[in-house]
């Protein structure tokens, strides 16, 4: 479990484990999928709330062409992307907005 402790709104606990992932890619799409379990569990529809973007796909919307992005805007836990900072082999995840993380290498 990775524990995020929110400024405003409590603790929230995933099923992610970052250090455990090689890549960026893996560490984001684990991610992505720890949320839409948690968006879910909220009574929440991780289809129309959570969302990845790939290197490629980030470049077109305006981030960065070279990190991947996961979003969950609407989530119960505000702010949570400002307390989710993590790290391990693939590098470093840090948020954009408040309520997404980017991973970088």
């Amino acid at each position: 479990m990775f524990d995020i402790q929110t400024y405003d709104t409590g603790l929230m606990s995933i099923d992610w484990e970052p250090a455990k992932y090689k890549t960026k890619a893996g560490a984001a799409k684990a991610l992505y999928k720890a949320l839409c379990k948690k968006c879910k569990e909220v009574g929440m529809d991780p289809k129309s709330e959570v969302w990845i973007m790939n290197p490629d796909e980030a470049k077109a919307h305006g981030y960065a062409g070279y990190a991947w992005h996961v979003c969950w805007e609407s989530s119960p836990w505000y702010d949570w992307g400002c307390a989710a900072f993590a790290n391990g082999k693939w590098g470093h995840c840090e948020t954009y907005w408040g309520f997404d993380l980017g991973f970088y290498d």
